[in-house]
């Protein structure tokens, strides 16, 4: 944006200060008081994230200040460091106010991506008068960042949502295997020769022949189906990545036959790829909210492990916790380049035309060479994830991009696959595998122990499905349409004291925090909400929280009985041979 703008202060015909830039107004000449308040009372929405474009002489955000509770924010936005110098303290709601002044895109990007995981799609971008006018670049740049963040958040929410249930399910029936596996802490800082993340991308292929050459030489690291990709090639990576807990992610392990890769697995994984696998492998968390709770009940901690929307993110950071040497990313394209979907012999291959281009939503966007490549926002949010997860790193400038090709991601160092080998592999050293050994396995007595604490989650689950159902019946007692009755009241506060305890404590205090926020965003205020309106949606509310509860619970304590079924076999085990 030019630095050419002259800012001028006017009196209106009111009495009140008034500002123009160049030769556009940014308030009204007569009355910018009673301007500010038709303003407000059009564009202010409840339960909802504001941010103004443009502040001028204040009297919007003032306005808009004054209208927030604290069910909104307001984030003000302006471009101009040459604006009147504005009294941030006049704002009403100053606690509920950002102010960012000058160019700053990248703090408002940072400052928005916060808050959309609170408001998710309730956002109201505000423009003040002229201001799309005068900073019209500017004004284009924060649409878009807006834009691709609900976007990415969209995405991300209907992922959540799509996998919730495989979630829970695998993550219990995975505690069997992480029980007597290897926790990622074993493997920290293990390795000093370099390590090769290969992504599933396009560009993986011209890779290969170097790869091959020098696979001895380094630590290859797979990311989760690119494995397919690479076993094509008779190439087999030192570990095997895998997050996923789609049956799809299970189809690509389900015919392997691997002599010496080593699995890398979180607890969100499909549970029958570790079954599959018939080795002990090595364990981690991707939630940083469950880490107390599995120590608790495998007696073991499993590190959780930063990430995000992609397998290659996790395989990344554990690439940085595994060595002291440098590590090169291959195969990472983020996009569909040359219009393919990924590496040829991945089984999702498939070459993008017009059609799916179209059903995508796809664009073209900055690439690795300051090209144009295709994209879409699933592959937007993994760049933002690697350029977030670059910054969380004690010694980023050890890591290299080498895809050659696909998307542009920010801050990472970019040399060919060439370069980076001819600068880092040393083809006289071979790396030591790692010794899963000195792992000692689990006894009897342990699995025993495990057993128990398993019994007991499984009661917690029951009693959580008593009270809930007590709760329900306690509702539909309720005979008035348009208040509650004060004993339905107090017994339902009864119930809920009750539940408090399993929702401080075992697993009903994981599932049912995203069960309750998803119900509360649901079920908002209405403006001017009659008595009996709030009355219609609290008891909405409360049903719809109570009977998804029971679901959730029903549903988890399957899933642990399941879990002490193959614990009792194991133990059976032990007797047989005892």
């Amino acid at each position: 944006m030019s630095k050419n703008y002259k800012v001028v202060e006017e009196i209106s015909k009111s009495g009140h200060k008034i500002v123009k830039i160049n030769d556009y107004y940014l308030h009204s000449k007569y009355d910018p008081i009673k301007e500010a308040k038709r303003f407000a009372e059009k564009h202010f929405k409840k339960n909802f994230l504001h941010i103004l474009f443009g502040i001028g002489a204040g009297y919007f955000a003032k306005e808009l200040s004054e209208k927030l509770t604290e069910d909104e924010f307001l984030i003000i936005v302006d471009p101009f460091e040459k604006i009147i110098n504005f009294q941030f303290e006049n704002i009403e709601n100053y606690n509920r106010t950002i102010l960012i002044i000058g160019e700053k895109k990248e703090l408002f990007s940072q400052m928005l991506e916060r808050f959309v995981g609170i408001f998710g799609k309730r956002i109201c971008f505000i423009t003040s008068p002229n201001y799309d006018h005068i900073a019209i670049d500017y004004y284009h740049d924060l649409l878009k960042i807006v834009k691709d963040c609900i976007y990415m958040e969209v995405v991300n929410i209907n992922t959540i949502n799509y996998f919730s249930r495989d979630w829970e399910r695998n993550f219990t029936l995975n505690l069997f295997y992480a029980f007597n596996d290897i926790p990622f802490k074993e493997l920290k800082n293990f390795y000093e020769e370099p390590v090769v993340v290969a992504s599933g991308g396009p560009s993986l292929t011209k890779q290969i022949p170097l790869l091959k050459s020098i696979r001895n030489h380094i630590v290859l690291i797979s990311s989760g189906s690119t494995i397919n990709t690479l076993l094509s090639h008779h190439i087999e990576p030192d570990f095997v990545v895998t997050i996923d807990g789609g049956i799809n992610n299970y189809k690509h392990f389900e015919d392997l036959n691997l002599k010496n890769t080593q699995m890398i697995y979180s607890l969100s994984n499909h549970h029958k790829i570790r079954e599959h696998f018939n080795s002990r492998s090595v364990v981690f968390n991707t939630n940083k909210e469950v880490e107390k709770y599995v120590q608790k009940l495998i007696n073991k901690d499993v590190d959780t492990i930063l990430g995000g929307a992609s397998v290659a993110t996790y395989a990344l950071s554990i690439a940085e916790k595994i060595t002291t040497g440098a590590i090169a990313l291959i195969g990472q394209d983020l996009a569909y380049t040359d219009n393919k979907s990924h590496a040829e012999n991945n089984k999702n291959f498939k070459v993008i035309d017009d059609e799916v281009i179209k059903k995508r939503g796809m664009f073209y966007t900055k690439g690795y060479f300051e090209d144009q490549v295709l994209t879409d926002y699933p592959f937007l949010l993994m760049k933002n994830n690697f350029e977030h997860l670059l910054k969380t790193f004690k010694n980023p400038e050890r890591i290299y991009n080498c895809t050659e090709g696909g998307i542009k991601i920010e801050g990472y160092q970019q040399i060919s696959f060439q370069q980076f080998c001819e600068k880092f592999v040393d083809r006289n050293k071979i790396p030591v595998s790692f010794n899963k050994k000195f792992c000692l396995e689990k006894t009897r007595d342990d699995w025993e122990k495990f057993l128990k604490l398993v019994r007991e989650e499984i009661n917690k689950h029951e009693n959580v499905e008593r009270l809930v159902k007590d709760a329900i019946s306690l509702l539909k007692r309720n005979k008035s349409k348009s208040n509650f009755s004060t004993k339905i009241l107090k017994e339902l506060d009864k119930v809920d004291e009750k539940l408090k305890k399993y929702f401080k404590d075992g697993f009903m205090s994981i599932i049912a925090q995203p069960i309750i926020i998803k119900i509360y965003h649901n079920n908002l205020p209405k403006e001017n909400e009659s008595e009996k309106e709030t009355y219609q949606r609290v008891y909405k509310r409360s049903l719809n929280l109570y009977s998804e509860l029971l679901h959730a619970a029903a549903e988890s304590k399957s899933n642990f009985q399941f879990l002490k079924e193959k614990i009792e076999k194991k133990i059976k085990v032990f007797n047989n041979e005892g």
